[in-house]
């Protein structure tokens, strides 16, 4: 869910994003990474809190979700309080990870392995909520491995696969 709070301070952070724990996997302000037309005088936060459709936190209201962000130790502005919250709920937007996923992912990729002309790769592919650049860069990995006359180079592309988990999520 993505969990906006409009507050009257022309800025809270120089920074796009801020990785936070627990209820908030990630607080970015909008306004510092975009052109657009932004008041001078308030800045919006988007927090980002995992949630499954029906859950506890799927199911609470706009304000209580807001009073969430705000408990966190985030140094979010306590005065004046949010002008507005607003949430957007998305049902599937990173992977979610669990306790015992790494042995479910595991099955999943010897089977995706013995399958020709397979190819996953991206954050659905391969279960990481990594940047668009590296979405990219694994795109081209892929088409580098194969050869003019439409032959695969499983090895180069073995060795890019194993590349791809030292990718670190940039903001």
């Amino acid at each position: 869910m993505l969990v906006y709070l409009v507050v009257d301070r022309p800025q809270w952070t120089e920074y796009d994003a801020t990785a936070a724990d627990g209820p908030v996997a990630r607080l970015s302000e909008p306004k510092n990474y975009r052109d657009g037309p932004d008041p001078s005088d308030r800045t919006v936060l988007c927090a980002e809190v995992p949630a499954d459709v029906g859950d506890a936190a799927w199911s609470l209201a706009d304000d209580d979700l807001g009073s969430l962000v705000r408990a966190r130790q985030l140094d979010l502005p306590d005065s004046p309080a949010p002008v507005a919250v607003e949430t957007r709920r998305l049902p599937r937007v990173y992977p979610r990870y669990r306790v015992g996923f790494a042995a479910d992912l595991a099955g999943l990729e010897a089977w995706a392995a013995g399958q020709p002309r397979l190819l996953t790769f991206g954050r659905q592919g391969l279960f990481v909520p990594d940047n668009t650049h590296h979405a990219l860069a694994m795109g081209d990995a892929a088409a580098a491995a194969l050869g003019p006359d439409g032959a695969f180079d499983e090895g180069s592309w073995v060795a890019a696969r194993d590349g791809f988990r030292s990718h670190v999520v940039e903001d």
